[in-house]
């Protein structure tokens, strides 16, 4: 086998691990539908007063939905070739959006975090909500979470869009207090 063909082969070994890894401890990759994001980013008013966080950034479409309507916003990605597409996607925005290749959960969240954004499966939405009850976010609002809700919170609202999944509302601050 030629020596190019092994490099290339284990280059590619070496993205796809951090990529299985991150839909093992958050999800896959999956696209969030714009329509859902728009509605609900309507919905709780975000604005040039806002700090957006992504937890699992994936194509970076939050961050700029943010960004659009003047909030900033700070991504988190696990994967490699999910980090590469979003820092693409969002490089001309590098003022006001950040993608950071990391693990969230080993991660402090930004002080001046208003608005969490979370697409992960259910298996891990209660380690989120553990993680979010360390964090120091004396700004918080709200967390959204696309398509899965806490079995144990009810959602202060659900805003459901046409072939969209739905996006889960929560007071940031009565989530994490009902964690602890």
């Amino acid at each position: 086998m030629p020596l190019f063909l092994l490099l290339l082969i284990l280059f590619g070994v070496a993205l796809l691990i951090p990529t299985a890894y991150a839909g093992f401890i958050g999800a896959p990759y999956a696209p969030t539908r714009q329509p859902a994001i728009n509605k609900a980013f309507k919905l709780i008013g975000l604005g040039q007063d806002d700090f957006v966080i992504d937890l699992g950034a994936g194509d970076g479409k939050v961050l700029l939905s943010a960004n659009s309507v003047g909030a900033k916003a700070v991504g988190y990605e696990l994967s490699p070739i999910m980090w590469f597409v979003s820092w693409l996607r969002v490089v001309k925005n590098n003022e006001t959006i950040k993608i950071r290749l990391r693990n969230f959960y080993k991660q402090k969240l930004p002080p001046e975090t208003t608005v969490v954004f979370a697409f992960l499966m259910p298996d891990n939405m209660p380690r989120l909500k553990t993680y979010l009850a360390k964090q120091n976010l004396p700004r918080a609002k709200y967390l959204l979470s696309y398509v899965f809700p806490f079995k144990d919170v009810a959602p202060e609202q659900i805003v459901r869009t046409p072939k969209s999944g739905a996006v889960y509302i929560y007071d940031l601050k009565d989530l994490v207090a009902s964690s602890k």
